[in-house]
């Protein structure tokens, strides 16, 4: 009788497994800069969502509304923007949340060792929108960046005095 023999050899097997291993240590450093590139997106995507839902219900609410730092995700505290943020209806326009003041969103801890420090801002720790839509104070500009940062993955999150936010990318320091 005559068999065919299917399957693989071990040297065919060897083969696949040398040439597996080199596409892996070629695609493995453009798929590390993909996965920052997605994290500094998504994170400045939260972000730029909170400021303009903080604009939209300014104006909706005729009201103020405030995005600011907050440590606890319930008050405005700390000094770094990394450490979480949330939104609130700011019904006697003080820039915390008090009595009657009702929150909008909150924004937790920036994962992954991101930093998100703003610049050009009146507060450096809040951001106050006018029923107007407008923000009180000067524009400014928000900076999120990540360890390891290479290319174009910093995020510029700017501000305008009218309230509109716009993004842009600009290259790793």
């Amino acid at each position: 009788m005559n068999r065919k023999h299917t399957g693989f050899t071990l040297i065919e097997l060897m083969v696949v497994l040398a040439i597996a291993a080199i596409l892996a240590t070629l695609a493995v450093p453009s798929f590390r800069s993909t996965i920052q590139n997605n994290r500094v997106a998504t994170q400045a995507n939260e972000l730029v969502s909170t400021l303009q839902l903080a604009r939209g219900e300014a104006v909706k609410r005729g009201l103020w509304v405030t995005v600011c730092i907050s440590t606890d995700q319930a008050t405005c505290t700390g000094t770094n923007w990394a450490s979480g943020w949330i939104a609130f209806v700011d019904v006697n326009s003080t820039g915390n949340v008090d009595a009657g003041d009702t929150l909008l969103k909150v924004s937790g801890v920036l994962d992954g060792g991101s930093t998100l420090t703003s610049n050009g801002f009146t507060n450096a720790t809040r951001v106050q929108y006018q029923p107007s839509g407008f923000i009180s104070g000067s524009a400014g500009t928000f900076t999120l960046s990540i360890p390891g940062c290479t290319g174009n993955e910093v995020r510029a999150i700017n501000v305008a005095s009218t309230g509109r936010v716009g993004t842009t990318r600009t290259a790793c320091p």
